[in-house]
């Protein structure tokens, strides 16, 4: 074993690392710091940079970075446990085990926070959309908007012709969905999209298993969207996807862009996607407030009286997505929503994997912006 002298020289401490992690912690718990600099000057060139690269490239490398991180991490802990030489009984083994494992975490901390996890701390879209946040929503304005949405949708689903819309494919969305964020920024410029990198993902089965219809590469800049999704769903999830690359990183506050995006287009199928999209959340708001009072009777007249008043095709659209994640949920692992809630609640998401439902507290405002 180490003598008591030498073991305080030998452990790994890395002190400069830790004030960097100190320092970009602090940094962090600044909104306006972050929105003022390290949005502009330090995430927004590194994004751009990465999407130029990575664009390029034909295929999903961000699935492939993955499984090269999950490789080196098994060699680098064999190598670590290899290079320590102190017996295995020895607490000195652990010690340096402990310290070695926790300067890796502090070295991850540094680099996932400058690439991308800042972006969580930075102000709301209230800031740039200049609207008055919300902060609750009562039944009664979920019932409104339920209802106000069945006969969007209503409307919308006619315009759609299926012969044309089912033979779209993933890349052809990619197009609308990059149209439709350059005619928005004719409203909104902060919404300009450069460089585009989206990419149809290689493995879409391990969305099966881990629970993701997409998700962003912070590494590579690349959003990463499952090809095999229902047509109807893909306008919003792109949309959404594109918004977290242009550094909005809560799932609430993208979900809430790609809305905008939505009903701002004029193009029925996003539209439509929209409408769907926000329909289930706000059907499902509603009936959660409703079971919290227990009363089982309205829950059960609010889901009769919507069937009966959204269409025929409606429904059967709602069906065949309802029965595609149906279909996927049984084959995912236990605890990976639950892993995925708390990585959420870490970033300043406290409602966890419920926090895209908060997208509706960002309609409900965006509304009375627009008709005050």
């Amino acid at each position: 074993m180490f003598e008591a002298t030498k073991l305080g020289q030998k452990l790994p401490w890395n002190f400069k690392r830790y004030l960097l992690a100190l320092t970009i912690f602090v940094f962090g718990c600044s909104k306006s710091l972050i929105s003022n600099y390290y949005l502009p000057y330090i995430f927004a060139p590194i994004a751009y940079l990465l999407r130029l690269f990575f664009g390029k490239i034909n295929f999903a490398i961000g699935e492939w970075v993955y499984i090269i991180i999950c490789i080196l991490l098994i060699i680098n802990i064999f190598k670590l446990i290899v290079k320590i030489k102190a017996p295995v009984s020895s607490s000195t083994f652990y010690l340096h085990l402990i310290i070695r494992v926790f300067n890796g975490g502090v070295k991850l901390y540094i680099f996932f926070q400058l690439i991308w996890g800042l972006n969580y701390q930075k102000e709301t879209p209230a800031r740039d959309f200049h609207m008055q946040e919300v902060v609750s929503y009562t039944e009664a304005q979920m019932d409104s908007l339920s209802l106000v949405l069945i006969q969007q949708m209503n409307q919308t689903r006619p315009k759609l012709i299926d012969s044309s819309f089912q033979k779209l494919q993933i890349q052809d969305i990619f197009l609308k969905t990059q149209a439709a964020y350059a005619d928005i920024t004719m409203h909104y410029p902060f919404l300009q999209y450069q460089k585009p990198s989206l990419k149809k993902a290689y493995f879409p089965s391990w969305g099966d298993y881990v629970g993701y219809t997409a998700f962003y590469q912070p590494f590579t800049g690349e959003a990463i969207v499952r090809a095999d999704l229902p047509v109807l769903t893909l306008p919003f999830t792109i949309s959404h996807e594109i918004a977290h690359q242009l550094g909005y990183a809560s799932e609430a506050e993208a979900n809430f862009i790609a809305y905008v995006i939505g009903v701002e287009s004029k193009d029925p199928l996003f539209q439509y996607a929209t409408q769907l999209q926000l329909f289930t959340y706000a059907q499902n708001a509603q009936l959660l407030l409703i079971a919290k009072r227990g009363d089982s009777t309205q829950f059960q007249y609010v889901i009769a009286r919507n069937k009966q008043l959204i269409s025929p095709t409606v429904l059967a659209d709602r069906k065949r997505i309802s029965a595609f994640f149906m279909r996927k949920q049984e084959l995912q692992i236990p605890g990976t929503t639950q892993l995925y809630s708390q990585f959420l609640k870490w970033n300043k998401q406290a409602n966890g994997i419920e926090s895209y439902n908060d997208v509706l507290l960002w309609a409900l405002a965006y509304a009375h912006k627009k008709n005050p």
